[in-house]
Formats: C-alpha cells, sequence, structure tokens
C-alpha cells in the first residue's frame, strides 16, 4: 500500500512539473523535481519546485510529501555570487518555510535557513542544483542537501 502511495505522489509531481503552460508571458522560470537527501538524518522527501527570476538572482518555492504525511513548504530567495552566463552559477540560499514532521503536533514549525546552492545547465533546457542549507530547527548542525532536476520555460 505505502510503495503504491509512494509512486502516485511521484507520478503526481511529475504531472504537475509537465502541465504548467510553457509561455514567454509566464513569471516561472523553471518547474522541476526536488529531493531532499536523507543524509542528515531527515526523512527522504521528494517534492515540486518552482523558480522565478529576480534582480539579485532567483525566488524558489518548493513543496515535499511523505507517505506518512510528513510535509515540508519551503520559500527562498537564491542571491547569484557569481556571472549568470558562466556554466555553473552559485547562489546564496536564503530560506523560510514550515516542516510538518510530527502528524500529532498541533502546528508546523517554522524554518528558517541559508545555505549554498549550485546550478548546471545539463542539457538546454535543463537544469540540476544541489543545495546544502542550515535549516533551524530541523537541519542543524548538520545542512540539510538537496538536488534537484528543473526544466527550464522560454
Amino acid at each position: 500500500m505505502r510503495r503504491s502511495t509512494t509512486r502516485l505522489l511521484i507520478l503526481g509531481c511529475v504531472l504537475l512539473a509537465l502541465a504548467v503552460p510553457a509561455s514567454a508571458e509566464t513569471f516561472i522560470r523553471s518547474v522541476g523535481l526536488r529531493a531532499v537527501l536523507p543524509w542528515t538524518g531527515l526523512p527522504f522527501l521528494i517534492g515540486i519546485e518552482a523558480t522565478t527570476e529576480l534582480a539579485f538572482g532567483l525566488g524558489t518555492a518548493s513543496f515535499f510529501i511523505t507517505t506518512e504525511g510528513r510535509t515540508l513548504f519551503t520559500i527562498g530567495a537564491d542571491v547569484r555570487l557569481t556571472e549568470a552566463e558562466s556554466p555553473a552559477v552559485t547562489y546564496l540560499r536564503l530560506t523560510t518555510g514550515l516542516a510538518y514532521f510530527d502528524p500529532s503536533a498541533f502546528a508546523p514549525k517554522v524554518v528558517l535557513g541559508a545555505g549554498l546552492a549550485y546550478e548546471f545547465g545539463i542539457l538546454d533546457p535543463l537544469s540540476l542544483t544541489f543545495a546544502a542549507e542550515f535549516l533551524y530547527p530541523i537541519a542543524l548542525p548538520i545542512p540539510m542537501f538537496s538536488a534537484s532536476a528543473g526544466w527550464l520555460l522560454p
């Protein structure tokens, strides 16, 4: 039962990422999948991520969910530290959001953090991003590692 639910969640995230209209008028820069890697004791989370262009870098929004009801919603600002035209762009990632890892808790926890993100253009229009973020209170003293693959919209 759990395996099929996980597959349905992943399929739903993929379909939602593909359903975003790819037009020049959209403010969305990219849509893709992001996975929190469980190296730090956090549960393996997979979700959808969208980015938008900002004057200083990128704005990001991510939503993760597990079959047990654990959720993580983050929004953030990625401040560009290298040239935008370089093959790999480095960002200072500033993040806030809500973590709901204990379904018996009354309310979700507010998370705040910072870290680094590295974006690589692998094949036009695909990009790959790796990030390490210190998120209080869920990813300290070890950072939360994540990887995302996104489809850059025209």
